[in-house]
Order: structure tokens, then C-alpha cells, then sequence
């Protein structure tokens, strides 16, 4: 090394230079670790990066559904019409189906094919985004259901639940 601690001199490297052991492995580098350098982070080997990265797949496919959701509902009007409650249903069941495949240890069946010991605490972002956009699918047919008017918004609609007003007769 030379005088400046922020050079190195990659000629004078030795063998035990260019040998590290981090956790138990003895790894062959080219150059020592820089300075400040510490292997604290987890090592993902490739196959379980793959699984997290499919798990990604996985996670924001019902994002890629819902432009094409909206589309068709803005295609099929605001009238109460079969076109446009097929549809409106079709967005409320497709998102209950799939959120009813989460098991009482709150993981989604989707997602068991990527899950190992080394991988299960990168998967919960995963999970929570895929359990967001079936929310927000769901969201979007409550707005079209909303918009057809099938929702009971106004005071009118509760009218069957209010009493009747009684009227007060003053005799003089």
C-alpha cells in the first residue's frame, strides 16, 4: 500500500490478500475489501433471487389488469344495463377469489411455490402489493357501481330506516 489510504496498489496483491472468508466460505477476489467495508448484508444465492423476482411477477400482475378493467367499464356506459353488471361483478369476484387464497397464517397460496426458509422475509412486500391492487380492482367496481347510481349515497335511499315525523297539533 502505498503512503495515501485511499489507494491501492494492485501490484503488490498477496495470496493472503486475495483470500476472504465471510460466514465460513473462503471466497479467491482480485483486490482486498475497501475501507469501511463490512458482509453483514445476507447472501441471496441465484436460484432463491429468481423466486423473489417471479414473486414480483406474480405480485403486480392484477396492476396490469386494472387500465384494461377501467377501459371496459368506461366502454359500457353508466346505465344499469347486463354488459355493465357483468362487468361491474367480474371485478368484485375476481379479487375475492384470489384474496380468498390466503390460508389462516396469512400467506397467499400464490406465492407458496417461491417460498423457502432463505426467501420468506423478502416476500411480504410482494404479498402486501398483490393484496393492494386486488383492493384497488375491487375499489374500481365499487366507483363504477357508484357511478351507475346502485350505491345508497343519498338520504332517500334510507328512508325505509328513518321514522316518520310526528307532527305536533296545538289547540287554543
Amino acid at each position: 500500500m502505498s503512503s495515501n489510504k485511499w489507494r491501492i496498489d494492485f501490484t503488490n496483491l498477496s495470496d493472503q490478500a486475495r483470500r476472504r472468508e465471510v460466514r465460513g466460505q473462503n471466497y479467491v477476489i482480485d483486490a482486498p475489501p475497501p475501507p469501511g467495508f463490512t458482509a453483514s448484508v445476507p447472501a441471496i444465492t441465484a436460484s432463491s433471487s429468481k423466486g423473489i423476482l417471479k414473486a414480483w411477477d406474480v405480485a403486480l400482475s392484477p396492476g396490469k389488469n386494472i387500465p384494461m378493467n377501467a377501459f371496459m367499464l368506461w366502454m359500457s356506459g353508466n346505465g344499469v344495463q347486463i354488459f355493465s353488471v357483468m362487468i361491474t361483478g367480474m371485478l368484485f369476484f375476481q379479487p375475492i377469489k384470489a384474496l380468498m387464497g390466503i390460508d389462516s397464517a396469512y400467506s397467499l397460496k400464490v406465492f407458496e411455490r417461491y417460498e423457502s426458509p432463505k426467501t420468506r422475509p423478502h416476500l411480504m412486500l410482494p404479498k402486501l402489493v398483490y393484496v393492494i391492487l386486488q383492493l384497488l380492482t375491487m375499489a374500481l367496481g365499487l366507483y363504477k357501481c357508484f357511478s351507475m347510481g346502485l350505491l345508497p349515497t343519498a338520504t332517500s335511499d334510507w328512508l325505509a330506516f328513518m321514522e316518520p315525523r310526528q307532527e305536533i297539533i296545538y289547540y287554543d
